[in-house]
């Protein structure tokens, strides 16, 4: 009987000591995974409250109106000036992986926009490297998906990307973000392709 005993003891012991170790298991899951949340919560945070960042959002979603330049940005403009009509013309000239410095000269947007742009794409950069080192999950950093969209349609861009080193962190987060199963797999914008400059008349 006493070995009995003894036996159901080390049996409970054995139990309880599972127990323990798969509760153990569980908070330290949920721990990690919280704390992925949390910095790809900080890395949207970052977005959000960044001029910088949120100008060149703006700049990619919309077809005109005035845009509101970041303080950083507004040494580029005369006078003082904080507000430009936002123009897809001159976006495409800023962005033209073939600009010279001397085209910047003709328009203070042509630098405003090429800035922003860069700037942007070295964030989207950053959550790439990041979702590579797996400091936190596609499902922890939802939202950048909309922007891998957007960036997939914006052909006007892709030549920079392209040549400004971008194109493999952004071919990775488009097979993360635009994969069968993903909830941006069909997100499609209108193409936005500047018009051709009007022919001068001779």
């Amino acid at each position: 009987m006493p070995t009995d005993a003894a036996t159901a003891i080390a049996y409970v012991g054995a139990f309880m000591g599972l127990v323990g170790g798969g509760v153990a298991l569980f908070n330290a899951r949920k721990a990690v995974c919280w704390k992925r949340a949390e910095l790809a919560n900080t890395y949207m945070k970052d977005f959000n409250n960044n001029p910088e960042l949120v100008f060149a959002g703006r700049c990619l979603d919309w077809q005109g109106g005035k845009l509101i330049v970041p303080e950083s940005l507004r040494a580029y403009l005369p006078d003082g000036t904080k507000v430009i009509e936002h123009d897809r013309t001159v976006y495409a000239v800023a962005v033209s992986p073939f600009l010279q410095i001397g085209d910047m000269d003709d328009d203070p947007r042509v630098q405003i926009y090429r800035t922003s742009l860069d700037m942007f794409l070295s964030w989207l950069a950053l959550v790439g490297s990041a979702l590579d080192r797996k400091l936190f999950l596609v499902a922890d950093i939802h939202d950048v998906g909309y922007w891998v969209a957007k960036i997939e349609s914006e052909v006007v861009i892709h030549p920079f990307i392209v040549a400004y080193g971008y194109a493999t962190s952004l071919q990775k987060l488009i097979r993360l973000y635009r994969h069968k199963n993903s909830d941006y797999r069909n997100w499609v914008f209108p193409a936005n392709v500047p018009p051709h400059a009007p022919k001068k008349k001779h």
